[in-house]
């Protein structure tokens, strides 16, 4: 069903990864609609990811405030003239916003009482073929837009490629393989251990053609990667950077290790192979996008996907011996030298 619009708003308010996971169906939606409007509801800390966009021509950015800016926010949806809204994720916040912005042609998914806020609803069972790139590439078959495009868009500007080009010179890291290792996730429970990072980073730096370079986001996070950095110290340290000017830093790294977050996704925009761990979240809907890459878990734990947040015993991540990794880092990278 191709609906008519000329002023198209997307809503999608949620982590790195899963704005990431909406740019496929961004790039498809331009073509179906080449002249339409197409502005998208975003977080404040995720709206990075979508600068430098050419399939959005306008980020309405939300941040956390008092109920008089929220008020204004919801104000600022209503009073831009759009016919067509598009929630791709259905919490409460978000099929509010899709009432309120006034659009008389609302898509959204058949979440519990959500349900009632749109007037064109999908069926969340039927559109969860596997990944939610494909969840969200889902709605483009109600459209009847055909999905040409399925790879992740994030495109740097020549500025952060200068950027990455300078602290690679900086850090002696632009001779060598560079291997990036991502010990940072939002949720304790999907982080690997510390000590096993230590542990990879010197069997792997033990080869002179390896380079580690260690990222970090947070102080909590800073202080993780640098116990990495001091107890293996051929090691590097990334510095205090940007969202963006860490994609650029990732999009220069032949091989990426990590846990399942934000920075471990974006490398895979630059179809960098990563090496990821997953236990409390899975995979198949939630793993990396593309070819090539690596998903380890600890398959004798029956609580796997449990999507526990706040897990005082997080041994799904504890049982991934550094071994396994660092067997599997040296079979991609071998692979890689001989493309």
């Amino acid at each position: 069903m191709k609906l008519k619009a000329e002023n198209i708003l997307v809503l999608r308010m949620s982590g790195v990864g899963d704005v990431l996971w909406t740019t496929p169906f961004l790039a498809n939606l331009r073509i179906g609609y080449p002249s339409a409007r197409i502005s998208y509801v975003v977080r404040d800390f995720c709206a990075p990811v979508l600068s430098n966009n050419p399939d959005i021509d306008q980020l309405v950015v939300f941040k956390k405030g008092s109920l008089s800016n929220q008020i204004s926010f919801l104000k600022r949806l209503r009073n831009a003239g759009y016919d067509l809204a598009i929630d791709l994720v259905g919490t409460p916040r978000t099929a509010i916003q899709s009432v309120v912005s006034g659009a008389a042609d609302r898509i959204g998914f058949d979440f519990g009482y959500r349900r009632h806020f749109y007037n064109h609803l999908l069926n969340a069972r039927a559109a969860n073929y596997g990944h939610e790139v494909e969840f969200n590439l889902s709605v483009l078959e109600y459209l009847g837009i055909p999905i040409s495009r399925k790879d992740l868009v994030f495109n740097l500007t020549e500025e952060e490629e200068n950027y990455r080009q300078d602290i690679y010179r900086s850090l002696a890291l632009d001779g060598g393989r560079v291997i990036g290792l991502i010990p940072t996730g939002g949720w304790a429970c999907k982080r690997w251990p510390n000590d096993n990072y230590i542990a990879v980073a010197k069997t792997l730096s033990s080869d002179p053609k390896n380079n580690i370079l260690v990222f970090w986001g947070s102080p909590t996070e800073e202080v993780d990667a640098k116990a990495i950095f001091t107890a293996c110290p051929t090691s590097r340290l990334a510095p205090t950077t940007s969202l963006r000017q860490m994609a650029a830093l990732l999009s220069g790294c032949d091989l990426i290790i990590g846990n399942d977050s934000g920075p471990l996704h974006i490398a895979t925009a630059f179809k960098v192979p990563v090496i990821s761990f997953y236990g409390p979240t899975v995979p198949r809907s939630q793993g990396p996008w593309g070819q090539g890459h690596v998903v380890l878990q600890d398959q004798r734990m029956g609580c796997l996907g449990c999507n526990r947040m706040d897990c005082p015993d997080p041994r799904c991540m504890e049982g991934i011996p550094p071994g396994t990794v660092v067997k599997e880092a040296e079979r991609l990278l071998g692979h890689a030298g001989k493309t």
